[in-house]
């Protein structure tokens, strides 16, 4: 999930158990512009620095905000939900944030992405937004 335009208020996420949380766009993309600031000293590319801030705050259990609904695909299911247990994630899908695979509107507050299965109200999802 690329945080290169400006911080808006998204969906609110279920809060993760402490001390996992799930920052605001705010403490993120100032999280982001951080390191890309000491990325331009070292000449490392804005992708690279983003990653690698993503991959640090991730490793702490700091995990970005959910995505905007102009970023998910339209043809699927809007609910969501965060990659944030270790033991059950490889760690580079750690932080990732993942979106129902099945049609919007299903029936059932169930969702899946292939990989990943969740319930509505679980910590770390977002329930679906209204069709």
């Amino acid at each position: 999930m690329s945080r290169t335009e400006p911080a808006t208020a998204g969906p609110t996420p279920v809060p993760l158990p402490a001390p996992l949380r799930i920052l605001g766009a705010d403490e993120y993309d100032r999280a982001v512009t951080a390191a890309r600031q000491a990325g331009r000293r070292d000449r490392v590319g804005s992708a690279t620095a983003e990653d690698l801030a993503s991959a640090a705050l991730a490793a702490v259990g700091l995990f970005p905000p959910p995505p905007d609904d102009e970023e998910l695909d339209a043809e699927l299911c809007t609910a969501l939900c965060v990659a944030w247990e270790v033991e059950a994630v490889d760690p580079e899908s750690l932080g990732e944030w993942r979106q129902c695979g099945d049609e919007p509107g299903h029936e059932g507050g169930g969702h899946d992405d292939g990989e990943f299965s969740w319930d509505d109200g679980m910590p770390g999802t977002v329930p679906a937004r209204p069709v």
